[in-house]
Order: C-alpha cells, then sequence, then structure tokens
C-alpha cells in the first residue's frame, strides 16, 4: 500500500520505482466482489494490498490519481491496507489501476476471475491490452452455464499463459480441446467429457470432477500413458469415486507392483500455484510407461490419483 501511494506522488516517482524493479507474486482480480489485490512475493499467503470496491455506495473522502486519471475513494484502512471505492468506480477505474500496477512492478502476473452474469458489462473493458498479460483465469457462476462462444472471447481476451479454473457448468456441447493445454486445469464439473479428450490432454496438473469416466475408461487411458503419451502430465486427480474403483478392471492388462520404499517415497508432493499438497501413496498402484516413467495410481477418498513421479523421493 506504501508503495502504491508512494507511485502517486509524482511522475519522476514513478519512473523511479518503475527501475527499481519491484516484485510481486500476484494481482489478483475478481469482476464480483468486484475487487483488486495484490500478493508480494516474499510472503505469498498474505493479501498485502487491496482495493475494494464495494455494492453499498459511502460518501467521498479522497482521491487517488492511478494512469493520469482520478478515481474517488471512500474509506482507506491502513492497518489491513484496504481502500474502498464506490462500485460504479470500478469499470472506470480497473483497466487505469492495472495499468498503473503495470508501471510499478517488475514482471508483474495477472489472475482474473470473472462471473459470468457480468461478462456483458465488462466486454469493453476486456479488449484493453492489459488483460492480455493473465497467467491465470478463472470462470465463475454458480447457476451460469459457460457456452464455447463465450469462453472462446474470454480465452481470446486474456490468453492466460499458466492455467484456467471453471467453477460453473459447461454447455451440453462443450468443446473441451479449448482448454486440453493448459499446465493447470480444474474444473470441478467436467460433465460429459469423451474419453478421446482425456487420451489429449496436455496439461501438467489436472483436477477434474463430476465427470463420467469408469474404471474401463481410466484403464485405456493408463495404457494410452504406457505406451508413452501425455508426456507433460504430472497429476491427474479424479474427483467423484464414492467408493473405491474395482481394481481388476482399472488395472486389466496392466503390469504394476505395490509400493517398494527402495523404488519411491511415501509421500508425493504436488503443487498447483502456490500451496505444496502432500498425497500419500503407500496403497498406491505402481506402474511404469515404455520409457520407465514411474507413476502411482491410488485411491483416496471420493477421488483417484494419478501421479508421475519426477522425484522419487522428495523431502
Amino acid at each position: 500500500m506504501e508503495i502504491f501511494e508512494l507511485s502517486q506522488v509524482s511522475r519522476r516517482v514513478l519512473n523511479c520505482l518503475h527501475l527499481s524493479r519491484i516484485r510481486v507474486q500476484t494481482v489478483q482480480v475478481a469482476s464480483f466482489p468486484a475487487v483488486i489485490c495484490i500478493r508480494e512475493t516474499e510472503c505469498p499467503l498474505d493479501e498485502n494490498f487491496m482495493i475494494h470496491f464495494v455494492q453499498t455506495p459511502k460518501p467521498v473522502v479522497d482521491q487517488m490519481t492511478v494512469n493520469n486519471v482520478r478515481i474517488n475513494v471512500c474509506e482507506k484502512n491502513a492497518r489491513l491496507k484496504v481502500i474502498h471505492c464506490n462500485s460504479n468506480q470500478f469499470g472506470y477505474g480497473l483497466v487505469h489501476v492495472l495499468t498503473h500496477f503495470d508501471k510499478i512492478f517488475y514482471r508483474i502476473d495477472f489472475a482474473f476471475g470473472f462471473e459470468l452474469n457480468t461478462l456483458n458489462s465488462m466486454r469493453g473493458l476486456l479488449c484493453h491490452s492489459i488483460f492480455r498479460k493473465c497467467d491465470y483465469v478463472q470462470f465463475r457462476g454458480e447457476n451460469e452455464t459457460l457456452s464455447n462462444e463465450d469462453c472462446e472471447y474470454l480465452l481470446e481476451k486474456t490468453q492466460p499463459t499458466t492455467g484456467i479454473t471453471i467453477f460453473c457448468k459447461l454447455s451440453p456441447d462443450f468443446d473441451y480441446k479449448k482448454i486440453l493445454h493448459f499446465s493447470r486445469l480444474r474444473v470441478p464439473n467436467l460433465g460429459k467429457m469423451p474419453l478421446e479428450d482425456l487420451k489429449a490432454l496436455d496439461s501438467e496438473i489436472a483436477n477434474l470432477g463430476n465427470h463420467q469416466f469408469t474404471e474401463t475408461d481410466i484403464n485405456l487411458f493408463l495404457h494410452h500413458w504406457i505406451k508413452g503419451n501425455n508426456r507433460k502430465l504430472r497429476r491427474l486427480k479424479l474427483d467423484g469415486f464414492k467408493e473405491a474403483p474395482d481394481w481388476d478392471i482399472l488395472l486389466k492388462d496392466i503390469v504394476y507392483m505395490e509400493w517398494n520404499p527402495k523404488e519411491r517415497g511415501k509421500n508425493y508432493k504436488s503443487k498447483y500455484t502456490e500451496e505444496v499438497e502432500t498425497i500419500d501413496c503407500e496403497d498406491g498402484k505402481d506402474i511404469k510407461n515404455k520409457y520407465g516413467q514411474l507413476a502411482t495410481v491410488v485411491y483416496h477418498s471420493e477421488f483417484l490419483d494419478f501421479l508421475i513421479w519426477n522425484d522419487r523421493f522428495p523431502e
């Protein structure tokens, strides 16, 4: 917050800050509730600074200057590092705030969260080039359905480089091929994704839920991987298994081994974005592909994990 306020002193100070190559973890933007927050590289789990566009109008007490534009401020909380503005300033101020941040910070990453019911009101904003610096994008909408048209439009305007999360439903004719290339892919409501699309998965980490895949489908996918395909894949998590799978079907015609402590460690470490998750693989079944790459299939409560070991003995 101090750096942001210092950047408003003069153009000379702004230029000095830019030359200082200050790094932050991510600038996160959500369309509803309308917020912009910065996370520091040094402490990525703490929200360092937030601009919150409140729904209930409040009296204006100050102004901030960003990108040569003045935005009304209705409250500042220095202790919590939050600036409150009225929501009617969000559309007007968002591009200017993001452009201003882009001038201050070095190698900045943007993460955008879109509520689908706000998409029509944001179409004009999304034409700005600042949105094409997107690292990660999230689509939301508890009662909304993501169409092919809206998905293609949002991906074209944001061009995320790392990953995508889809928290809404997908249209019955959804084209999954649009999202298979992202390094990080999370779709809790996958729907009827064809097995051939799963085989074409080019992600490193994919978390897929509410799917239609059976043990036979997964068996065919494992055979596909054993032949040397899906070379980028490090983890495939399939939610939605209420009971343990039928291993005889899932591992049909596959040579597998029980856990051998001399072959690999007990726990697998997975890093989706920032936090590292530890997965217990003691009860997993180990297989290898044609290149000798080791992988484990393990079942936990309601989900099945397929884990590929780059480091067989992580710390």
